[in-house]
């Protein structure tokens, strides 16, 4: 009888044991399921926060972007659904390949670079980056295969620049030098803008900017091409660094210019408005998107109403 009582006991030990060591592990709770696929909470969770540090959210308001954030949750799940379905499937390359594309139009050299410009642009992990450009690759897939969306004409192009060439700004054309500090301390900062001046000293002394430029940069995508970034609109540039070159002038040699990657000597070559060859792949990308976004809304909205979704988000709010 006491063996007995003994064993409960270290029954009884072993259970609240178990249940305390595993106490600390967050649950996470499903609150929609799309077929036979759940969505859960610390998903959405994770994109209100980042949503919040964007922009303020009234809390009279959390209630609705949580629900819209949902909603967009659910449209992912019913289109990845139909990828299986259309044996879609994106791969890493396919991925990678979109990125290096998107590098070129930004004339960003490293992988480590745009890395960098992504997770501060848009304040999300890279990984999580690369995913969302895996779905908007699948869901073009998807669209035209679902409802046949085709890219726009040239002329539709020329016809929206046109329409809207005013509001495109300007394109620079630049060389630079990029030194980027080891660390973050303030001796560094004052290293590296020594440095600059050093060199902007040989260049205004009849030193060839170029080879100063090949030899000393940091910029590994640039600095073989004598730091030539070519013409680029202000818009893809970093936004101080883009302040700063926009008021320099033909010919002139800027002094140390900071930006997110680091100090910049920046030879200034000219600046023109944005021309339509340097734009048009981004304006038929975004005419192709919005009609995409069109064909895609009314889509989504028939899937949703063939397919099981059923909602356990107590705040839901309905569109």
């Amino acid at each position: 009888m006491k063996t007995l009582k003994h064993a409960a006991l270290f029954a009884f030990i072993v259970l609240v044991s178990s249940s305390a060591s595993y106490s600390w592990e967050p649950f996470d709770r499903v609150i929609a399921v799309v077929n036979d696929r759940p969505i859960v909470e610390s998903e959405v969770a994770g994109r209100l926060s980042r949503l919040q540090q964007k922009k303020n959210v009234p809390r009279n308001r959390l209630s609705y972007e949580r629900s819209r954030l949902l909603d967009r949750f659910i449209e992912d799940s019913i289109v990845l659904q139909e990828a299986e379905q259309q044996s879609i499937v994106v791969s890493d390359e396919k991925v990678t390949n979109h990125i290096k594309k998107l590098m070129g139009r930004m004339n960003i050299g490293s992988m480590e670079d745009f890395k960098k410009r992504v997770e501060k642009a848009e304040n999300v992990p890279f990984d999580e980056y690369r995913e969302d450009v895996r779905k908007s690759l699948i869901t073009e897939q998807v669209m035209s295969l679902a409802i046949g969306v085709s890219p726009p004409s040239r002329r539709e192009a020329m016809d929206w620049y046109d329409a809207n060439k005013a509001k495109l700004g300007f394109e620079v054309n630049v060389k630079h030098i990029l030194i980027r500090p080891k660390n973050a301390s303030l001796g560094e900062e004052k290293r590296v803008i020594a440095e600059i001046n050093v060199l902007r000293r040989r260049i205004v002394g009849g030193e060839s900017f170029e080879q100063i430029a090949a030899a000393n940069s940091e910029d590994p995508g640039t600095a073989k091409k004598g730091g030539a970034l070519g013409w680029m609109s202000l818009a893809e540039l970093d936004p101080y660094f883009a302040n700063q070159v926009f008021r320099m002038s033909d010919g002139q040699i800027s002094g140390a210019i900071k930006s997110g990657f680091g100090y910049h000597l920046v030879k200034f070559l000219g600046k023109r408005p944005v021309t339509f060859d340097s734009v048009e792949d981004r304006i038929v990308g975004m005419l192709f998107q919005q009609k995409l976004a069109e064909q895609f809304t009314k889509w989504v909205v028939q899937r949703r109403k063939e397919s099981e979704v059923r909602i356990y988000m107590e705040d839901y709010v309905k569109a």
